[in-house]
């Protein structure tokens, strides 16, 4: 396969500066590469270091694992440096968060620390929803600022689940999802947003009920089909209540700070499925996640971000890309999660389900399969990288064992296994460098 160059950002973290690198034909691009997914990129370092963060940021963070990773994703880029390097053909941008940025992630924290002091007390609806925005604000700018080096940082004493729960006093059910679409999107009025599928907490499949909310959502909103036109991001989260369903929407800028917050009650639908079936295997990819070394490797559809959730229908196309720091060797393994779950490893040539980035592939996203079209079985899938430095310039990574059937090679158990197998088998090594990425996505008819 012909090996194209995809023109992005690569980010990697050493002492206490975050780098984030763009390649592209002009320097607005190359820009725009750098600083597009920095603070999503920064999520990798804080799932890897999970316990480290959870003692230093403590508060609702302590009380489980998926608070501190949800609020690692969509992450505030705030007192960027820009450094250029002019080449031959391409220009590269470095966009450097440092010391002196830290500075700046201190200062708006102190900034929103006032303004929810202000408004702790408040208990209209608007007032609550202005208190929650600055809450998830700080949150987020305290992931950072911790992820910079802060020795200390402030603190709030009042929580986003409090707030929440005063929220919900106010919330009266909307009926039925088109009148909750048109309530919502009477809150956004900006023009060229990307709608993000809402997620559900522990799970990143996109459900049937999510899919049907975008969708009537996208019919009031002025909004864009791919993330790299957007000017504004559109995220957000569900909780299944009882007898309803509890949304909340954030409203972010390109440098991933939230505008706006809606929120809205909507009775719970009847023959939509609204309930994950992927929240333990989503989970085990969690709790799992293998990060050794310096060693960072990426993997992702082109045009999509690997943070949001992803919807696609079957006939679309997409490129998997892929990117490392270092001169890697890499195995794919894929995960179907619908009705006949099985996992399958994936091979990108005839000989060997191993490949390799060296060279000039190293620090440029590579298009590893080009023009993929999504095809049955539709549903829930993810897509795992194994990966490692090589070791005496040969691949120490086994991949698991696989049987063909039909179109895929099935590797032996349910998906969850094969993932607690694969990472047993190939992360006992101590002197080599490892790392794995996932992506997922949700497929309909």
């Amino acid at each position: 396969m012909k090996k194209l160059f995809l023109l992005f950002f690569f980010v990697f973290i050493y002492g206490n500066t975050i780098v984030g690198e763009g390649i592209a034909n002009t320097e607005v691009e190359a820009k725009k590469e750098a600083l597009a997914d920095l603070s999503g990129n920064i999520s990798t370092n804080v799932k890897s270091e999970f316990r480290k963060y959870v003692a230093k940021l403590g508060d609702e963070f302590r009380q489980n694992r998926e608070n501190i990773i949800k609020t690692s994703s969509s992450l505030p880029i705030k007192g960027v440096k820009i450094k250029k390097y002019d080449g031959v053909r391409v220009v590269k941008i470095e966009a450097l968060l440092d010391s002196n940025s830290l500075k700046i992630y201190l200062l708006e924290l102190n900034r929103l620390k006032k303004e929810i002091e202000k408004l702790k007390d408040k208990n209209s609806y608007d007032e609550l929803n202005e208190l929650l925005k600055n809450i998830e604000n700080f949150n987020k700018n305290r992931v950072v600022a911790v992820a910079l080096g802060a020795k200390k940082v402030p603190t709030i004493e009042i929580t986003k689940s409090q707030v929440l729960s005063k929220i919900r006093q106010f919330e009266k059910k909307a009926p039925n999802i088109e009148i909750a679409s048109k309530i919502l999107s009477k809150h956004f009025n900006k023009k060229n947003i990307y709608i993000t599928p809402l997620k559900v907490k522990l799970s990143n499949e996109v459900t049937q009920f999510a899919k049907l909310l975008k969708d009537n959502l996208s019919k009031y909103l002025i909004t864009t089909q791919t993330p790299q036109k957007a000017s504004y991001f559109l995220r957000g989260d569900y909780e299944v209540l009882k007898d309803s369903i509890f949304i909340k929407y954030n409203l972010y800028d390109k440098s991933n700070n939230i505008l706006k917050t809606a929120t809205l009650l909507l009775e719970k639908p009847k023959n939509i499925n609204y309930t994950p079936k992927t929240i333990s295997f989503d989970e085990s990819l969690k709790t799992g996640y293998i990060k050794s070394g310096k060693l960072n490797v990426h993997i992702g559809f082109r045009g999509y971000y690997r943070e949001d959730g992803i919807d696609l229908k079957m006939g679309d196309r997409v490129d998997i890309v892929l990117k490392s720091n270092k001169e890697i060797c890499y195995f794919l393994v894929g995960h179907t999660l619908k009705d006949k779950k099985f996992s399958y490893l994936i091979y990108l040539n005839d000989t060997s389900a191993i490949n390799y980035l060296t060279g000039e592939d190293v620090n440029r996203n590579i298009i590893i399969a080009q023009d993929v079209e999504i095809d049955r079985p539709l549903g829930n899938e993810r897509l795992e990288v194994f990966a490692s430095t090589l070791k005496k310039n040969r691949c120490p990574l086994t991949p698991p064992k696989c049987e063909w059937r039909g179109d895929f090679c099935v590797i032996d158990g349910n998906p969850k296994k094969v993932v607690a197998n694969t990472r047993a088998l190939n992360f006992k090594h101590k002197k080599i460098e490892k790392a794995e990425d996932s992506i997922s996505w949700t497929s309909f008819e």
